[in-house]
């Protein structure tokens, strides 16, 4: 039955290698069907552990003997069984070859061979369920065998407990000053929950360590950072014009060479192409008229100053353009170009708190202490 069932999944591995790296087990229609198979399966397990034990006494185990040569076509039925089971691998090999055809992201031939699988499963169950009335025979031996066996709580039969009348029964030779020691099996829920462990322990080694359909921690960290950094452009994209005088930063790479197309078109008529200075004064020392922070820089560029030939641009560039501009000036600061005008303004040092547009006035009074413009 084991090759049976795994021979359609050798099949479909040998198929053309798909275009993407979608794993199965990112699919939930997958998830579902392979959680299905997984409980079936732990129904069919524990419901054979409970067949073994009844068919051990031996009223049953005649009784199984005589409804074997009442029913001769035993052998016949599991034939057909096997029979319908080849018939779901024809058809998961049948799908193979049209493998375009997809159900809830899965392909045909996958789809369907986990409906075979589970088909299969329920076909065992409904055969262990008959078995079981074959055993068990007519409601009079039922009754007549209920009557010999104790009933147990469900705590009792969860954890497989032994009577305390039949513990002689699994007695075993130590004896330790007067202790002795009984063969208790594991209770059939740690039991079979091990199991199941290792079936997932089998799928997770073949998912991330075998056909490497899964990512391991660091790939899919490297992933997650991937996508988050185009996250991060696309929202920079609609984001880029919120920029103004409280958050601008200093771009670089190809924010700046913009900067600089910028700038080229729109002041090297006043500023000069290098920024050495014509008619307005240089921008490549460290003197500057209204200050050389790029805080200063974009206010002046935004708003413009008007009594000095100096027009706002906050119409003419969006707020991202003039950070640009504001980022490919600071660049230039110390270039020394051929041709740089003669300073003009106050010296500027690094770290200076930026000029702000308000005057000091003391208690409401009208004399003015200080202004801080220049």
């Amino acid at each position: 039955m084991l090759a049976i069932i795994l021979f359609p999944a050798i099949t479909f591995a040998q198929q053309v290698e798909s275009t993407n790296k979608n794993t199965y087990f990112s699919n939930s229609l997958f998830l579902t069907l392979l959680v299905l198979i997984l409980f079936l399966l732990i129904i069919i397990v524990g419901l054979s552990q409970v067949l073994k034990n009844i068919s051990s006494g031996d009223y049953l185990s005649n009784k199984m003997m005589a409804n074997k040569k009442e029913d001769p076509n035993t052998n016949t039925k599991l034939g057909s069984l096997v029979f319908l089971m080849f018939l779901g691998h024809q058809a998961s090999a049948a799908n193979i070859e049209n493998g375009d055809w997809t159900v809830g992201g899965l392909d045909m031939s996958t789809f369907y061979f986990m409906l075979g699988v589970i088909g299969l499963e329920l076909v065992v169950i409904i055969a262990m369920y008959f078995t079981f009335r074959n055993l068990l025979g007519s409601a009079k031996d039922l009754e007549a065998l209920k009557g010999k066996v104790k009933s147990k709580t469900i705590l009792e039969k969860i954890n497989a407990s032994i009577d305390i009348e039949e513990e002689k029964d699994i007695l075993l030779d130590h004896d330790y000053d007067g202790i002795k020691e009984l063969d208790n099996d594991l209770p059939p829920w740690w039991k079979y929950g091990f199991y199941v462990t290792i079936i997932i322990a089998v799928i997770y080694m073949i998912n991330f360590h075998v056909s490497g359909t899964g990512d391991l921690q660091i790939a899919e960290y490297n992933k997650e950072v991937a996508k988050a950094k185009l996250e991060v452009a696309e929202y920079m994209k609609t984001a880029a014009n919120n920029v103004d005088e409280t958050n601008i930063k200093q771009l670089e790479g190809a924010d700046v060479e913009e900067g600089k197309n910028l700038f080229v078109v729109n002041c090297a008529a006043c500023h000069g192409k290098d920024g050495q200075g014509s008619v307005g004064p240089n921008l490549v020392d460290n003197y500057w008229l209204h200050g050389g922070s790029l805080v200063d820089v974009f206010k002046s560029i935004k708003y413009g100053w008007i009594d000095k030939g100096m027009k706002a641009w906050k119409d003419d560039f969006s707020p991202m353009q003039i950070a640009q501009i504001s980022s490919f000036i600071r660049t230039i600061v110390g270039t020394n170009p051929t041709g740089a005008k003669a300073p003009q303004g106050d010296l500027y040092q690094e770290g200076e708190v930026p000029i702000t547009d308000s005057v000091i006035v003391a208690n409401d009074s009208m004399v003015v202490k200080k202004d801080t413009l220049k």
